[in-house]
């Protein structure tokens, strides 16, 4: 591969994910689209990082890595393995992630048949403590075909209450031309993916969400993307007016302004919620008399916060060892078949990502030991994280698994403590949408 260019360069920056990389690195190397590099850039781990990273590295040619001296942040990171990659296409993917062997190759597929110079799915949250539903990045706003984003979709991302919230968060396929003067802007720690992505979009890219989930997306009290400070949202407000004082454009602007304004309400009730934690009752109350708009927001973070405990004490008294059988063809008792598409493989489409969510949903509660029974089983632990310890190597799984069978009776999952369950061969590959949000 040195003396050629790979059709994509997978780039990842990581910083004290030791815990999580081999996961990550696998779900990449594992990737039946097998013209790849996977470039890891370390941002100074104080961890064993390192060393997880150059035993892949030798294990595996197509790996390469590169570590900082000093901690610059995952834009800088990302930069650097920018300038090493080499591939026709720049995929995103991070250090703490997962993702379908076959996610990538769909990808690629799709761009060609769309001719799209960005291509991103949703993603499945996962975890491996006890989480309170299942959901998506996307949630209700994930297309059930595919859609090209405009400039509105994505300055008003998050924003909008009816376009399509959380696009920074996406991981997307990227073709390289794009990127040739692009680069993420080292000032922002936080949000530094969508600006980029705007920036694609203003440059000409034509940016494509589809309707497909093969990306799981981890949860966790150090995940970068849940540690939102004030400081981090003042300097996206900057680098937010620099853009528009830079592109000239006037849409840009008008849309900017909405932006602008929730970014800095966004500011204002972090720094409620931090006084909260804090102690400073005070000088929350004084904030609060200030910007009563903002107590229902509050509210809510409050509410969120004790249904997640609440629910994590259940799971710890619920929590029993638990056995699933998982199979593509027709099973006795205890079976959880699971959702194939036309072709018989399995399905990571937009329709049954509420299915997948709600098996992660349902891992993160309990104890699992999952039995995997055919190749479509082995194929499926991928989609569930939390069983990692039993996924699949490279090999078991098959570039085009073909099962009988394309109904999937895991309705309510989550919400029962019976995991497994018998398929009487019922389509549902509706359930568990009123249980996502994005």
């Amino acid at each position: 591969m040195a003396d050629r260019r790979p059709q994509v360069s997978v780039i990842m920056a990581s910083r004290n994910a030791a815990a999580h990389l081999p996961l990550a690195i696998r779900a990449v190397l594992a990737q039946t689209l097998t013209d790849l590099e996977l470039i890891i850039v370390d941002d100074a781990s104080e961890d064993d990082s390192w060393a997880v990273i150059r035993a892949a590295a030798a294990a595996d040619p197509r790996l390469r890595a590169q570590r900082r001296p000093h901690s610059g942040g995952p834009a800088i990171a990302r930069n650097d393995a920018l300038a090493l990659a080499r591939g026709d296409w720049i995929a995103i993917c991070d250090s703490d992630d997962s993702q379908h062997p076959r996610r990538l190759e769909l990808m690629l597929n799709a761009a060609g048949d769309l001719a799209a110079d960005v291509v991103a799915d949703d993603m499945i949250l996962f975890s491996e403590q006890p989480m309170a539903r299942g959901a998506t990045i996307l949630g209700q706003h994930a297309p059930k075909l595919a859609r090209m984003l405009n400039l509105k979709d994505l300055v008003l991302s998050g924003v909008d209450p009816e376009g399509i919230s959380h696009i920074g968060y996406l991981k997307p396929l990227i073709r390289r031309r794009f990127l040739s003067e692009l680069r993420y802007d080292p000032r922002l720690r936080i949000g530094e993916d969508h600006d980029l992505y705007l920036r694609l979009v203003l440059a000409g890219a034509k940016m494509w969400v589809l309707p497909m989930a093969a990306y799981l997306y981890r949860r966790h009290a150090a995940s970068t993307s849940y540690r939102n400070v004030p400081g981090d949202l003042a300097a996206q407000v900057d680098v937010l007016d620099d853009l528009v004082k830079q592109a000239g454009n006037e849409d840009l602007a008008a849309l900017a302004h909405v932006r602008r304004r929730a970014l800095v309400r966004r500011h204002a009730q972090l720094e409620l919620a931090r006084d909260v934690r804090a102690g400073h009752l005070g000088q929350a109350l004084r904030r609060a008399v200030m910007r009563p708009d903002h107590l229902p927001w509050l509210a809510s973070v409050v509410r969120n916060r004790v249904e997640l405990k609440v629910q994590a004490a259940a799971s710890r008294l619920w929590r029993r060892p638990q056995r699933w059988r998982l199979e593509g063809r027709d099973g006795g008792g205890g079976a959880v078949r699971l959702p194939t598409d036309d072709r018989g493989n399995l399905d990571l489409s937009a329709a049954a990502a509420p299915i997948w969510a709600r098996l992660c949903c349902a891992a993160s509660r309990r104890q699992v030991e999952a039995e995997a029974t055919d190749a479509l089983g082995q194929s499926a632990l991928w989609m569930v994280p939390a069983l990692r310890a039993l996924a699949p190597e490279a090999s078991d799984v098959a570039n085009g698994t073909r099962a009988q069978g394309s109904a999937c009776a895991m309705a309510g999952l989550a919400d029962r403590e019976r995991v497994a369950v018998e398929s009487r061969g019922h389509q549902q590959h509706s359930a568990g949408r009123d249980d996502t949000d994005g």
